[in-house]
């Protein structure tokens, strides 16, 4: 059985031979992700559905995401990724990783299904954590990222509202979308710089409005949000202030120099080519109304 997918521009495939159930799938919001199989993988994920993990080899611990999710090891030529349940904290499945994280041999534990001799098995959890890993880590020696962050899709381009959990990010995608604006997500989009522009890339990993779309459009506002008081307010900020603000909100290979100053870099030339504005904003619809027209006044002026 295989599934093949593209995020972010990325193709993304998985392979199971052995043709095991995977119960109800494709799923929302995956469904709307996936691709034609007629062209090579960016990410080519062979998967083994199994009742014993193997013991692989490693060496020493490269990183640990120290909440209970993933953890990546070197081993030799490769990597290993143990990825775990977040409920038990148990081993969930065992990857070898190649080192430009283009390939990789997965192990997952798989359950008894209806169909004699099979197992069932969960495609969710090879694509996160195991596929986003490899995701991350290729966006950022490509000049990419991918970010905790809300996308839309306006007449005047795609805008940007980046900020911790409880910033906004739900609250503004529902109200664009209450106006019938499309939104890419409301809680992680995809940043490249293609061909001397940067675009923004819906994703399959929504937050609590479950807003997600296949789609991508040329980046020309980024925000910095926060909850407001009495007013919405919108100002210019500072480009010392920008990645201080913003790393914290990436998905980053920690483990990688090589990557994070790729990632630096990638930030650099979006505050120069984009800039940044800081939007403090109150809960109400009008927040759509107020960015249409400052950023059209920007656009004239």
């Amino acid at each position: 059985m295989r599934f093949d997918l593209r995020i972010g521009g990325y193709h993304i495939r998985l392979d199971e031979a052995d043709g095991n159930p995977c119960g109800k799938w494709p799923i929302y919001p995956y469904d709307s992700f996936l691709a034609p199989a007629d062209e090579p993988p960016d990410i080519n994920l062979t998967v083994h559905v199994v009742r014993r993990l193997p013991d692989i080899p490693h060496g020493i611990l490269l990183f640990d995401t120290g909440e209970g999710f993933w953890k990546l090891y070197e081993a030799g030529p490769e990597n290993v990724m143990e990825c775990l349940d977040p409920r038990t904290l148990a081993i969930r499945s065992r990857t070898v990783l190649s080192k430009d994280f283009s390939r990789g041999e997965v192990w997952i534990f798989g359950q008894t299904s209806k169909q004699k001799g099979r197992l069932n098995w969960k495609p969710q959890y090879v694509l996160n954590p195991v596929a986003e890993v490899c995701l991350v880590t290729k966006l950022a020696w490509e000049g990419g990222l991918l970010l905790h962050a809300a996308g839309v899709m306006t007449k005047q381009g795609g805008w940007v509202f980046t900020g911790p959990s409880g910033a906004g990010k739900s609250t503004i995608s529902d109200f664009f979308a209450a106006r019938g604006i499309s939104v890419l997500s409301d809680e992680r989009v995809i940043i490249r710089k293609i061909a001397g522009e940067f675009s923004i890339f819906g994703t399959p990993w929504p937050g609590a409005g479950r807003l997600a779309k296949n789609d991508q459009v040329p980046l020309t506002a980024f925000h910095c949000i926060a909850h407001g008081q009495g007013a919405h307010l919108m100002r210019p900020m500072n480009p010392r202030a920008v990645s201080p603000f913003v790393l914290p909100q990436s998905f980053l290979p920690h483990w990688d120099r090589k990557a994070m100053d790729r990632t630096l870099e990638t930030l650099g030339a979006l505050i120069d080519q984009v800039g940044a504005f800081q939007l403090s904003f109150i809960k109400n619809v009008d927040i759509v109304d107020f960015l249409e027209e400052h950023h059209l006044a920007m656009a004239v002026s």
